[in-house]
C-alpha cells in the first residue's frame, strides 16, 4: 500500500498524483467510481457495462438481488 498526503485546494478539490494514476490505469476524462465509507473514500475504474447488464438492468428484480449483482459486476465476478 502507498500512502501519499494531498492537499484539498480552494474549490475542494483533491488533484492524484501522476504515478496514482498510472498505477490504477485511469486516463483523462475517464470515468470513475467513488465508493464513500465511513473514514475513507476509494476510487476505482468505472466499467462499462456489457450489453447483458443493460439487459438484465430492465428486469423487475428485487432491489437487493439487483445491488448484490451490480456489486459482483464491479467486482469482475460477473462479465
Amino acid at each position: 500500500m502507498i500512502t501519499q498526503t494531498c492537499q484539498i485546494d480552494s474549490q475542494g478539490r483533491i488533484t492524484l498524483p501522476k504515478y496514482a494514476f498510472d498505477l490504477m490505469g485511469l486516463l483523462p476524462n475517464m470515468n470513475v467510481t467513488l465508493e464513500l465509507r465511513k473514514t475513507s473514500i476509494v476510487i476505482k475504474q468505472k466499467l462499462n457495462l456489457p450489453p447483458i447488464t443493460a439487459e438484465i438492468a430492465q428486469m423487475e428484480l428485487p432491489v437487493a438481488d439487483w445491488e448484490q449483482m451490480a456489486q459482483e459486476v464491479e467486482e469482475g465476478r460477473i462479465k
